[in-house]
């Protein structure tokens, strides 16, 4: 039962991540961006996970943000500068081929591998935060404001049937490959894997009932926000974890996780709201 379980609150969790993606796309933008590495998978690691093992599997989790924001970085742009009327179709697929094969080779990398010792945590957290909010004041003196997209005709449409099909390609993620005993680490690593934030861009890339160019426009906005995102969700798994090193913490796991999904959303809202402001002015 508990592996059943797991397997379904995975392909839940992910499946509504892959809708707040493409619905924010359309209404609001910049929280879209910061969505592309919200911790859901990490927070389902957490809960199922055990006490002796929280310390290790944070170690590789921590690098899984950093990386998928980098990842979501160089479609978005790659898309931005590359998409052609004449090879629009099958651009963003062949994007989403090549970042799932850099993602694979970043993670088997020893630096990757070995994970964040945690007396590093701390810096490192706050390092990517500062250096998020460097990159996205960057982004805004040299790029300015993106046009507003104000056409709901215009807005990526969230289908049941896209919805259906992500779920049932996560379900086949989860449950085809071989089934052996993953180090703690390796549970890391694979709490991180891209697949939410590469069906939500790919969803938007290759919506042909959107014009090009309105994509493109959707890409530049949801950029103004990517920079932080790796931020709101290292800070979600050094917070939790340090809480679940307590054993009394553990035992209550899924409270403390989902306290912290609630305010890691509640942060990209709010942190998406000001974005917006900063890039109206």
């Amino acid at each position: 039962m508990p592996a059943i379980l797991n397997i379904a609150l995975r392909i839940i969790f992910g499946t509504t991540i892959f809708a707040l993606i493409v619905w924010l796309a359309g209404h609001f933008p910049p929280a879209a961006g910061l969505m592309l590495t919200f911790p859901a998978l990490n927070g389902l690691a957490f809960i199922f996970s055990r006490h002796a093992t929280v310390g290790a599997i944070t170690t590789t989790m921590l690098w899984m943000p950093l990386l998928n924001g980098i990842l979501c970085v160089v479609y978005l742009a790659m898309f931005i500068v590359l998409a052609k009327a004449e090879h629009a179709a099958m651009l963003p697929w062949l994007l989403a081929a090549g970042i799932a094969l850099l993602w694979l080779a970043l993670v088997t990398r020893p630096l990757v591998q070995g994970g964040i010792a945690p007396h590093l945590q701390l810096r490192y957290a706050v390092a990517v935060a500062l250096f998020g909010s460097l990159l996205t004041l960057v982004w805004w003196y040299c790029t300015g404001s993106a046009a507003d997209i104000a056409d709901a005709a215009a807005r990526p449409a969230l289908t049941g049937l896209k919805m259906v099909l992500f779920a049932i390609a996560m379900g086949l993620l989860i449950v085809l490959p071989p089934r052996f005993q993953w180090k703690d680490g390796a549970s890391g690593i694979l709490s991180g894997l891209p697949l939410v934030a590469l069906a939500g861009l790919l969803s938007i890339a290759q919506d042909s009932a959107i014009d090009l160019e309105v994509r493109r426009t959707l890409f530049m906005q949801m950029m103004f926000g990517v920079w932080l995102a790796p931020a709101m969700a290292v800070t979600f798994i050094f917070c939790v974890s340090r809480t679940l090193t307590y054993r009394r913490a553990h035992d209550l796991r899924t409270s403390a996780v989902v306290a912290g999904w609630l305010l890691c959303f509640t942060a990209i809202i709010v942190t998406g709201a000001a974005l917006q402001w900063l890039a109206a002015q």
